[in-house]
């Protein structure tokens, strides 16, 4: 599976030491690391690894582990205070980004306070510990999970880091995928995070530009710089006033 993970044009691999392995065949799996992340290696994918809790049974010796492993990033579960920051960052040292799973009632609540820690790049949402967290039941729409997506959208933008959101567990319903992760992407998410190498490119399909929105990206662009050669600040197109902030909008929407 992790071979062919890494054939699956997912533009990040996380490899989970957490829920992903089975209680007995922990001490096996971290004793493989190295190897697991050479297996990935080359794939074009940023590798991350999700440890245990650093304050539960392995999670130290999985951040030892992971130190001398050289991953892109180290996913840190269940964050819900500085703590679990500070603790990874005394065996990781510095130079290694730490991502938070928000995925706890407490997580949510110090989400700000979370996303501003030294070392901390990127906040990923965990829905189902969530829900069973705060004891919400999941609709259709998953509008239970609305108000704790915009904290974590809104902390990462305010702290200037990349958030991603939860999984689509229902890996067979390829359209509830399209609609949720379009929804995510229309929110601001950097991305979303899949459970099944069929959901990749329904994925990357939602967060890519319709050909309306980079036909519009594109006027924009061009107008906008037409305007600025002529030193003008404000131009019409379509009866819509463009500024600045739209040509910022339309750069970022064209490098998705």
């Amino acid at each position: 599976m992790i071979a062919k993970a890494a054939t699956r044009g997912a533009d990040v691999l996380v490899l989970d030491l957490e829920d992903g392995v089975h209680r007995s065949h922990k001490d096996a799996a971290r004793e493989r690391l190295h190897e697991s992340r050479a297996t990935m290696a080359g794939a074009g994918a940023a590798v991350a690894l999700r440890t245990n809790p650093p304050e539960g049974p392995g999670g130290q010796a999985d951040l030892e582990a992971a130190a001398t492993a050289r991953f892109d990033a180290v996913l840190l579960p269940k964050a819900e205070s500085g703590e679990i920051v500070r603790v990874a960052r005394d065996v990781l040292g510095r130079a290694t980004p730490l991502w938070l799973m928000i995925e706890t009632a407490p997580g949510a609540a110090n989400v700000f306070d979370l996303a501003r820690l030294p070392g901390v790049e990127g906040l990923v949402f965990g829905s189902a510990d969530y829900r069973l967290s705060v004891g919400s039941r999941p609709g259709d729409d998953e509008s239970d999970l609305d108000f704790v997506r915009q904290r974590i959208l809104l902390a990462s933008r305010a702290a200037g880091i990349h958030c991603w959101d939860a999984p689509w567990f229902a890996f067979r319903d390829l359209e509830g995928l399209s609609r949720g992760a379009r929804r995510a992407a229309e929110a601001g998410f950097d991305g979303k995070s899949a459970v099944h190498p069929a959901q990749i490119p329904v994925i990357h399909e939602a967060f890519a530009p319709t050909a309306e929105e980079r036909a519009w990206a594109e006027r924009v662009v061009r107008v906008m710089e037409d305007a600025a050669a002529r030193e003008v600040a404000v131009v019409e197109l379509d009866g819509e006033l463009l500024e600045e902030l739209h040509l910022r909008q339309a750069r970022r929407l064209l490098a998705r």
